[in-house]
C-alpha cells in the first residue's frame, strides 16, 4: 500500500511539473513584451540587453558586429541576433519559441498575435528586420553581382559564424562548411570572387581557402585578391572555429591558409 501511494505521490507530482501554471504565464509574460516591441529595433535591443547582461558578440569585420542573446521563461525562450554598424542598429534576426506539446503550441501562437508567419499551424519563423543587407557584398566589391538565393544566404551571417572542417561529439561539418559544399560545384570564378566580399568571416574565409587551393584559376585577378586577403585578414585576425568538441579563437590567415591544403569531406 505504501508503494502505491509513493507512486501515486511522484505520478502527480510530475503532472504538476509538466503542467507548470507559473511557467506558462512567465511565457505568455515574454511573448507579449516581444510582440510589443518587435516593431521597435532599438527598444528590442535594450530590453534583451536588460534581460541577458552576458551575450556573445562576433566582429564581423569592416565595421560590422553582432550582437546575440536569449531570453529564457518557462517551459520556453526568444533568442535574438543582433547586427551593428559600427554604433548603430541596423538588423536582427529575432527567433521565437514553441512549446514541445502539440496541445499547448496553439494556445502560445495566439500569444504572438500574428506578428510572426507560421508554417503549418505548429511551425512559427523567426522575424527578419533589414537584413537582406547582409546577404549583399561588402561595398569594397566592385564586380557584376551575381544574384542568386543560395549565394545571397550564404554570405550572410546565417550560414553560420564558425569556420573550419567538422566538430562536435558526431565531428559533424560545420554549418558554413557543409553549405559551401553545397555550393562548391556550380560556383564559377566569379562567384568566388563575390564570395570574399560577403558580410559573413566565416564566408569569406572558405572563399579565399579556395582561392589558395587553386590560384590556376585565378591568374588575372592574382595582384588584386592577394592585396583584398590581407586586408580581409586584418579585419578579422581571429576567427571562430571547432577542434573536435572544443571551441575557440584562431588566427585568420594561418587556419585558412592550413585548410587550402587538406581536402575535407
Amino acid at each position: 500500500m505504501r508503494n502505491f501511494l509513493i507512486i501515486i505521490l511522484i505520478f502527480q507530482v510530475g503532472n504538476i511539473h509538466s503542467q507548470n501554471p507559473f511557467w506558462t504565464d512567465k511565457d505568455k509574460r515574454l511573448i507579449k513584451k516581444i510582440v510589443e516591441l518587435v516593431d521597435s529595433p532599438n527598444k528590442l535591443n535594450e530590453y534583451f540587453s536588460e534581460k541577458n547582461k552576458s551575450p556573445r558578440n562576433s566582429r564581423l569585420g569592416f565595421g560590422y558586429w553582432t550582437k546575440s542573446s536569449r531570453i529564457g521563461a518557462g517551459y520556453i525562450g526568444i533568442s535574438c541576433d543582433f547586427y551593428f554598424f559600427k554604433d548603430s542598429l541596423i538588423s536582427y534576426v529575432l527567433k521565437p519559441e514553441l512549446p514541445e506539446k502539440k496541445r499547448k503550441k496553439k494556445k502560445y501562437l495566439e500569444w504572438y498575435s500574428n506578428k510572426f508567419e507560421v508554417i503549418d499551424d505548429l511551425q512559427i519563423k523567426p522575424k527578419y528586420y533589414n537584413y537582406d543587407i547582409f546577404k549583399k557584398p561588402l561595398k569594397q566589391f566592385n564586380g557584376e553581382l551575381i544574384k542568386d538565393e543560395q549565394i545571397a544566404y550564404y554570405m550572410s551571417p546565417e550560414s553560420g559564424l564558425y569556420y573550419g572542417g567538422g566538430g562536435g561529439f558526431s565531428m559533424n561539418l560545420l554549418q558554413n562548411r557543409k553549405l559551401f559544399k553545397e555550393l562548391e560545384s556550380s560556383l564559377n570564378k566569379e562567384a568566388v570572387i563575390q564570395l570574399m566580399y560577403s558580410k559573413n568571416p566565416a564566408s569569406r574565409l572558405t572563399a579565399i581557402e579556395y582561392y589558395f587551393r587553386n590560384p590556376e584559376l585565378f591568374i588575372q585577378e592574382k595582384e588584386n585578391l592577394d592585396k583584398w586577403t590581407e586586408i580581409v585578414f586584418l579585419q578579422v585576425p581571429f576567427i571562430r572555429t571547432l577542434n573536435g568538441c572544443i571551441g575557440g579563437m584562431e588566427n585568420s590567415k594561418e587556419i585558412t591558409q592550413r585548410y587550402s591544403k587538406i581536402n575535407i569531406e
